[in-house]
């Protein structure tokens, strides 16, 4: 050393490079571990992104299944309803307006489960409705069909049918 002044002196590392050279590396290190670190972090929001993507497709093709199940409930219901023997005519392909009416006053909560209401409603000749069901609960879709309803009458000396069409109506 000369006096006054101080000489750096370059330190070798236990490999046997300079220290100097090790730093810059790294800082050369540091930098390529972030750009993982970001490249990394895109592909988990990638995916992310895609997951919910694919969560919302499932549950929209699920609700369409859902919609299409509760559909056909209420359409074989339906049918179920309009061939009740309980509503059947004795004699001839139709509902029994007396025995519809009768129906009013039974409740009949295990015949009608899943929907939220059933109705005959008189066209023509123009009348009233007939409310076979009604539930507490708020009406989504309603699925009807035309019937015959009858009404058993004494024509002269024998019992005939006078009928008249009919629209039942079922809710879920």
């Amino acid at each position: 050393m000369i006096k006054g002044i101080k000489i750096r002196e370059k330190k070798r590392s236990a490999s046997g490079r300079f220290l100097i050279a090790s730093r810059i590396r790294s800082k050369k290190g540091d930098v390529r571990m972030q750009e993982m670190a970001f490249v990394l972090l895109a592909i988990v929001l990638l995916a992310a992104i895609v997951f919910v993507f694919s969560i919302r497709l499932q549950s929209s093709k699920i609700m369409q299944v859902s919609e299409s199940l509760n559909q056909q409930r209420a359409l074989s219901l339906r049918d179920k309803i309009a061939s009740l023997p309980e509503l059947k005519c004795a004699r001839m392909p139709c509902i029994d307006e007396d025995r519809a009416e009768m129906m009013q006053n039974y409740k009949l909560d295990d015949l009608f489960y899943g929907l939220s209401g059933a109705k005959i409603i008189k066209i023509y000749p123009s009348g009233g409705e007939i409310v076979l069901y009604k539930s507490g609960r708020p009406m989504n879709m309603s699925y009807s069909t035309f019937v015959n309803l009858c009404q058993q009458k004494l024509l002269g000396s024998t019992f005939g049918y006078d009928c008249g069409l009919a629209m039942l109506e079922v809710s879920t």
